[in-house]
């Protein structure tokens, strides 16, 4: 017996040694792949042309991060169909860390826009990483142009419906989704032009090419100061201390409109957790920088950190919440 027990034992004790080793190799690994990263280039997919708020934000965030990480972090347009071709992009990438998205509203409309026709879940494809900045959003007409107050522009949209042009950076996009939001509340019909890009929009709205766009202050922000075009009303429980003479949608008589632009930043779904441990730290030590906070402010912006997990379930709140607009708006993508 002697001569058959200890092999036995011996046997079974590898045994229980290969199990720990295996159990504990995937954690083993994925700190050693965060301790590495990153390795090459890190690509910061922006999913709508350059020149827009989302564009100038990223491009803020990757020349900090390129400085802390070691490498550089490249801003990548690729605009197109709502937002969805860059997303589709990312959510197909290695799950390595090296190719992120920089997303905000169009990224939870998606679902409700296209369906089955999407070839990634916004929910299970991609990992939330934190909220990076947000915007108030601010209605905007041209310098000079016939509508005053924003009373008197949607008391115009009900007297002749879809007479009044509102522009956007594109269906679905921040300021799509706002003028939609802002026509379910007023009560009226608009006619919707979309542009290539926030940076179309704002400079077909300085040339009276259309009534009004509704987008936030980082978009409008320098124009505004130039009085190339005029505000409106704001987003927000209170005045902008850099346009106090600019009514709140509230004050405007729509108390229930409460938006913002925000931006945020994801990665492919399986993307290992110490990786994106390592990103939410690092983005948030971007953010805390006195020159990124300096420049957010410029662009009329603020840093939005959020916890991981926050993050995730404000998307998932986003979605349904915008999905439900959607289908009230019967918005469609273009």
């Amino acid at each position: 017996m002697t001569r058959h027990f200890f092999p036995s034992l011996r046997r079974r004790a590898l045994a229980g040694l290969a199990l720990g080793l295996l159990a504990t190799a995937p954690a083993t690994w994925a700190a050693d792949a965060a301790a590495a990263y990153p390795s090459k280039p890190v690509t910061l997919v922006v999913a709508f042309a350059p020149g827009g708020p989302n564009d100038v934000m990223a491009r803020l965030l990757a020349a900090k991060l390129s400085t802390q990480l070691g490498q550089q972090v490249l801003v990548e347009n690729r605009p197109g169909a709502g937002g969805t071709i860059g997303t589709a992009a990312v959510a197909k990438a290695a799950a390595d860390g090296h190719t992120l998205l920089f997303n905000s509203a169009p990224f939870v409309t998606a679902p409700a826009l296209y369906g089955s026709k999407l070839s990634f879940d916004t929910l299970k494809d991609f990992a939330g990483i934190t909220k990076v900045a947000e915007s108030p959003i601010v209605a905007m007409v041209p310098a000079g142009g016939a509508h005053k107050s924003l009373p008197a522009l949607l008391a115009a949209a009900k007297a002749q419906p879809n007479r009044i042009n509102f522009g956007s950076g594109g269906a679905a996009s921040t300021s799509h989704l706002a003028s939609a939001l802002l026509e379910v509340q007023a009560g009226v019909q608009m006619q919707h032009v979309p542009y290539k890009g926030g940076g179309q929009a704002i400079t077909a709205l300085m040339g009276g090419e259309i009534d009004l766009l509704v987008d936030s202050i980082a978009a409008g922000g320098p124009f505004l100061q130039s009085g190339r075009v005029k505000a409106l009303a704001v987003s927000g429980a209170k005045r902008l201390a850099r346009l106090p003479d600019v009514p709140t949608f509230a004050e405007a008589g729509l108390p229930d409109y409460q938006l913002v632009h925000w931006v945020g930043l994801s990665a492919p779904a399986k993307t290992p957790a110490p990786i994106l441990d390592k990103l939410h730290r690092e983005v948030l030590r971007a953010l805390a920088a006195d020159d990124v906070k300096a420049r957010l402010a410029e662009i009329g912006a603020e840093p939005a950190p959020q916890p991981r997990a926050q993050f995730d379930q404000f998307l998932h709140a986003e979605v349904a919440r915008w999905g439900q607009l959607i289908r009230k708006a019967q918005i469609q993508p273009d």
